[in-house]
């Protein structure tokens, strides 16, 4: 395992994410459930330029870039209903820099709601402002904050046996809303961001590579993260669920073009979780899906900007 990750693990916890600031329980901004009523709670530029837990100031994508991109995206494409996975709770954070302080390539991350009744193809109707965008996605060593000894067990310490019958997820046929995280605690959200979805037993209290945004009044909600790793069993992917008025209406996840995961995994530390070779790829996962297929364009930084249209039934 790389030694920054395996350190990074040592020092956050749960407790101390929420206490040190760079993240804003939803109760203080409720209005972005209020429904969609264009307004924009914060501003994508805002959004990605939010404060970390380490105090760590996250470099804000162009909003120009951003649109530039999202427009060369597919657009008014409904998403594909995926399985939330067994690794999800509701973590009640927002903010826009999730990293705290996960070692990996910077990635920004940018997604656009779009009710596809009302959608056209250059994108200048159809956006959904004040929706929730919450997602979360393992470390670069393959491990989900809150599962850790789960994961780690998953990966064998990075490329051993997954659970028996999950492959690190429950099977691509199972409900988007299935939670049960290393058996389920069959408790469900209190409302944060959604109420009633099924939550997973976390094994330990942390919290990175978690969190949501409000859509601005354009549906867009931008995140600083790190490029994900992967896993045994899975291709790699980040999980994303959409709420809107306390509900959740997509539940889903998306993914990368395998030419761009060799680039960036041939780099430190993703190059040192070894056995990729004998993993999932995109051809041979269960739940990946063309619909979920990151836009994705490398900046003058070394970074990677991410984007991709939400479709939803709104």
């Amino acid at each position: 395992m790389n030694k920054d990750i395996e350190a990074s693990r040592l020092r956050v916890s749960r407790r101390r994410a929420l206490a040190l600031g760079g993240t804003i329980s939803l109760g203080g901004l409720i209005a972005a459930c209020s429904g969609n009523s264009g307004t924009s709670t914060t501003t994508s530029a805002a959004a990605a330029s939010t404060t970390t837990a380490s105090g760590t100031s996250a470099a804000a994508t162009s909003g120009d870039a951003v649109t530039a991109l999202l427009t060369k995206a597919p657009q008014c494409v409904m998403s594909k209903e995926e399985t939330q996975g067994p690794y999800w709770f509701d973590v009640d954070s927002i903010r826009g820099d999730i990293r705290e302080d996960r070692p990996g390539t910077t990635l920004q991350v940018a997604m656009r709601v779009q009710d596809n009744s009302q959608c056209n193809v250059d994108g200048s109707i159809g956006a959904v402002g004040n929706a929730v965008v919450e997602i979360w996605h393992c470390d670069a060593g393959g491990v989900y904050s809150g599962f850790e000894s789960g994961s780690l067990s998953a990966n064998g310490g990075g490329g051993g046996t997954p659970p028996a019958g999950g492959m690190g997820e429950p099977p691509s046929g199972a409900p988007g809303g299935m939670g049960g995280g290393m058996g389920g605690s069959g408790e469900t959200s209190d409302g944060s961001y959604s109420v009633g979805d099924t939550e997973a037993t976390t094994t330990d209290d942390g919290t990175y590579l978690r969190g949501a945004q409000t859509t601005d009044a354009n549906g867009i909600a931008q995140f600083t993260t790190i490029f994900p790793g992967w896993y045994m069993g899975r291709t790699t992917h980040i999980h994303v669920k959409v709420h809107i008025d306390k509900k959740t209406v997509l539940t889903s996840q998306t993914f990368f073009d395998e030419t761009l995961l060799d680039e960036v995994y041939s780099q430190s530390p993703y190059s040192e979780h070894t056995g990729r070779e004998n993993n999932t790829n995109n051809a041979s996962d269960g739940i990946y899906d063309d619909t979920g297929l990151m836009t994705v364009e490398k900046q003058s930084d070394g970074s990677y900007l991410a984007v991709i249209n939400l479709g939803i039934d709104a």
